[in-house]
């Protein structure tokens, strides 16, 4: 419920605080509020607020303009000196501007915020895709995107220039599957955001690297999929900017009652395999907390991120924006199509009602509904494939930082 405004607060401060928490779902992603100068002056009440924020390297100038109703996400860096190996950048290929206008209480604005800054691609991992005249440099781009965000941030964890060694030391198995988040196109930016990182923890420590695989003939594709979304969310409230709390997140991914959403026993359903699993599981969990201590809680942070945000089985499944975005869509064409599931108009209100909980609780829908979602979303995503377009939203890198890199970088001899 909606506090009441304080009258003591002056027009400005009211803003602050309601662009703060239209912003609370950023910053909840990784990116970090840029300290300002404050100063006592006299304004109008409706003049706009604002805020600078960012993430590795990429940027956002974000503000509150209440007399027309609107939250505007533009370009902050026109002008900035170039200090890193990397520019400055805008993630968008275009500001936001957001009609908050029709929504009449600040609960209404944070949450048509949270899904644009969701739709926007804000809320994932930066992804960069690059222009034709730009293939040559995908190479030099991977490694100065692996340089200053996960050798730089293990060097200083370390406080020594070991960080190349210290990754090699944690085996070459570790290296080639860490290293495939790199090798993905649109290429991923290793950011530090929490729930990509719980998809990470999910994918590796429970889909993947455990001995569920093993175990599979004993529960369907959807129930596999509950299983997934399950994993994902124990592991999500143990996932902090700061870094992974691991002890609470083998707590949760190894409770011997660990149920499904639909209230099912994990240990139930794969019955002589769930110790297996549970056993796989802690190995998992031991090695990314040997992980952890070896290359610190940032970079852990930031290499789970980015295998969150590239493997199939989870890195657009739920917890993502993307995957939000494309339930909402393929809920809204159906209905626009007269094409949803027949059990909805019995349990939900509306199509925007059962898009909700699609988008937040999946794992909560019966098997068919759930079936047909997830054929839905993929649909959503081959409609962007078909249109030779990225299926996750990318930056396309600018003319201006092609041509700056292309200056100074020796070209890449495989344009891929």
């Amino acid at each position: 419920m909606d506090s009441a405004p304080d009258s003591t607060l002056s027009p400005q401060a009211l803003g602050t605080r309601l662009l703060k928490r239209l912003t609370t779902p950023l910053r909840l992603a990784g990116w970090n509020e840029e300290e300002e100068e404050w100063y006592e002056e006299e304004v109008p009440a409706d003049a706009a607020t604002s805020m600078e924020l960012s993430r590795s390297n990429f940027h956002l100038h974000v503000s509150w303009h209440p007399a027309r109703g609107r939250l505007v996400v533009d370009d902050p860096t026109d002008g900035w000196d170039w200090a890193g190996v990397l520019p400055p950048l805008f993630p968008l290929d275009e500001p936001l501007s957001i009609d908050l206008g029709a929504h009449p209480t600040q609960a209404a604005k944070a949450e048509a915020a949270r899904r644009a800054f969701a739709a926007a691609g804000l809320l994932d991992t930066t992804r960069i895709h690059r222009p034709q005249e730009a293939s040559v440099l995908r190479h030099d781009l991977v490694l100065m995107l692996w340089a200053e965000h996960i050798h730089e941030t293990i060097n200083r964890h370390r406080r020594d220039d070991d960080a190349g060694a210290a990754i090699k030391a944690l085996g070459e198995e570790f290296s080639w599957r860490i290293g495939s988040g790199l090798r993905a196109y649109p290429v991923i930016v290793p950011d530090a955001v929490p729930t990509a990182a719980a998809r990470g923890i999910a994918e590796w420590c429970w889909r993947r690297e455990s001995d569920v695989e093993e175990w599979h003939f004993k529960i369907g594709d959807i129930a596999m999929a509950r299983a997934n979304i399950a994993a994902t969310r124990a592991a999500l409230p143990h996932v902090h900017p700061e870094g992974v709390d691991w002890p609470a997140v083998r707590l949760a991914l190894t409770a011997p009652s660990r149920r499904l959403a639909s209230g099912q026993g994990l240990q139930e359903i794969f019955e002589e395999g769930w110790a297996p699993i549970l056993a796989s599981i802690h190995r998992e969990i031991d090695f990314w907390q040997q992980v952890d201590e070896s290359l610190g809680p940032e970079a852990t942070l930031r290499l789970l991120s980015m295998h969150g945000s590239h493997t199939e089985s989870i890195g657009e499944w739920w917890g993502s924006g993307w995957y939000e975005t494309m339930v909402r869509r393929a809920v809204a064409r159906a209905a626009s199509d007269g094409n949803l599931p027949a059990v909805v108009p019995s349990v939900f209100t509306d199509a925007e009602q059962f898009a909700d909980a699609a988008a937040g609780h999946p794992d909560l829908l019966d098997d068919e509904t759930l079936s047909w979602l997830t054929k839905a979303v993929f649909e959503e995503g081959s409609f962007l494939r078909n249109a030779r377009l990225p299926s996750t939203v990318a930056l396309t890198l600018p003319d201006w930082a092609v041509q700056d890199l292309l200056s100074f970088l020796p070209a890449d001899d495989e344009a891929t």
